[in-house]
């Protein structure tokens, strides 16, 4: 069947007791090509919808509210068949309740799971399931606990988020104003997430920090809109020097990689060794910025001495527990690159 609202149409012209010859005239059509509309045989052009609609009263939006619903059906159906998993085993994939309730999102019936799957493509903004993992959707992103689904979300919500801002003019010089402001706000210990948004936006960056959903490994994102840089980052980061290493590492790829941005999200993961050149760099990058590369190097094994270092300790410690020159669990890490206050 190509379209849904034949039928509908044939129970209305039935009710009026309108010949099928008789409408046909009135929308310009011949009787079997309207044979075919009622039948479901043949797609509604644009034209047909706005002669159907005139003539009936039917409104144009109710026509078109059917058909691409149907569609989305049958591209559903037409997903589901092709990867032999079912529509429950589907919308699973993207922890759909989870995402209801994390993100503040209201299916229109949560029992029936195709108006939960249709929901989920809605606040993606796509119209066919196979678009989230066609090449074309270009995400640079590569990680041994891949989960697409949850991705998509998570860009998609940070995305809604960066689009209510307002953002002034941004030009390169920018990254170095704002890797001096986070060195400020860490050498404090302070973490005020809508002070940080502000003076992105003030330097010409978008700004998202939203919760991901459980099971997903991203840790933050790059990627160009309208031009200008925006950045994701997820909540995860329960410590000063993990979150602001985060943003580091995405102004080193607003550094470093504008122009591949453009055409893709750059996504960062929590997978320990990143294998590509530019999430290395980038790493890098983030690194030197908290403590210069010279100067780290010729203090690495004095954090005995900490208290007596020219340097910003959480970024410090952080540094060394990478290296594996420290642990992560040690008194010196967990003292000096504190929780962040609720």
């Amino acid at each position: 069947m190509m379209n849904k609202f034949g039928r509908k149409l044939d129970e209305f012209l039935k009710f009026n007791n309108i010949s099928a010859k008789e409408f046909a005239e009135r929308i310009d059509t011949t009787p079997k090509n309207l044979n075919d509309i009622l039948k479901g045989n043949i797609e509604l052009s644009q034209n047909m919808i706005y002669n159907i609609s005139f003539i009936t009263g039917i409104p144009v939006s109710y026509i078109e509210s059917v058909e691409s619903n149907y569609k989305l059906d049958k591209s559903i159906d037409e997903y589901l068949k092709n990867n032999d998993i079912t529509i429950t085993q589907y919308i699973n994939k993207f922890n759909y309740k989870e995402f209801s309730k994390k993100y503040n999102y209201k299916f229109t019936d949560e029992r029936n799971p195709y108006s939960v799957a249709k929901g989920i493509l809605k606040y993606l903004r796509i119209t066919n399931p196979e678009t989230l993992y066609k090449s074309e959707n270009i995400i640079f992103y590569k990680s041994n606990n891949d989960k697409p689904e949850l991705l998509a979300l998570w860009l998609e919500r940070c995305y809604k988020t960066v689009c209510e801002q307002d953002v002034e003019k941004y030009n390169k010089q920018n990254i170095e104003n704002l890797v001096e402001y986070i060195r400020i706000q860490a050498s404090k210990d302070i973490f005020n997430e809508r002070d940080l948004i502000n003076e992105f936006n003030k330097n010409g960056i978008y700004l998202a920090i939203e919760e991901d959903l459980t099971g997903s490994k991203i840790r933050g994102a790059f990627k160009v809109l309208n031009n200008k840089p925006a950045i994701y980052i997820t909540k995860k980061h329960k410590r000063y020097a993990d979150i602001y290493f985060a943003l580091l590492h995405e102004l080193a790829h607003c550094k470093s990689d504008f122009n591949r941005a453009k055409s893709g999200s750059i996504i960062s993961t929590n997978d320990e060794l990143p294998t590509e050149d530019y999430e290395l760099k980038a790493d890098k990058t983030a690194f030197n910025w908290m403590v210069e590369d010279d100067y780290y190097n010729s203090i690495k094994y004095k954090y005995d001495d900490i208290e007596s270092l020219n340097i910003i300790k959480s970024f410090y410690v952080y540094r060394l527990a990478h290296d594996n020159i420290i642990n992560y669990s040690s008194t010196i890490y967990q003292e000096n690159n504190k929780l962040i206050s609720s």
